[in-house]
Parts: C-alpha cells; structure tokens; sequence
C-alpha cells in the first residue's frame, strides 16, 4: 500500500467517524423540537376536561335561551302596550 493510498484511507475514515456527532446532534435537536411542540400545545389548550367543555357549552346554550325567551317577553309586553 502506498503512501497516498494509506493518507486516503485515513482521510475517508475521519470524515466518517466525523459524521457520528453530527447524526447524534440532529437527533437530539429532532427530539428537543418535538418536546417544545408537545409542551406549548399541551399548555395552550391545558387539560380541560370532555365534562367541562360540555358544561361550558351548556351554560351557552341556556344563555341563549334565556335572551330568546326575554326578548319573546319583551315583544309580547310591547304588543299589549300597542294595544
């Protein structure tokens, strides 16, 4: 084997084992990424319950209702005044 042969090798060598930080590197930031994500949509929608959005949804609807039926009231009240 030659000089220039053997400085290859070694040159091809380096350059592989050189490639094993990175490879390491860019799977810690992959993972490092993805926990930041996990952890901002976990505390922007927080851990409401499926009951507790159905309360909230219900509280609305009886709201609702409750300005239909004072509007319905305040019509009638107006009619009867007209009459």
């Amino acid at each position: 084997m030659s000089e220039d042969q053997r400085i290859e090798d070694d040159d091809v060598y380096v350059d592989e084992r050189t490639h094993w930080p990175q490879i390491i590197g860019s799977i810690v930031v992959a993972v490092a990424i993805v926990a930041i994500a996990i952890a901002i949509t976990t505390a922007k929608f927080g851990t409401t319950s499926s009951a507790e959005i159905e309360s909230r949804e219900e509280q609305l609807e009886q709201q609702e209702e409750m300005m239909e039926e004072r509007s319905e009231a305040a019509e009638e009240q107006r009619e009867e005044a007209a009459e």
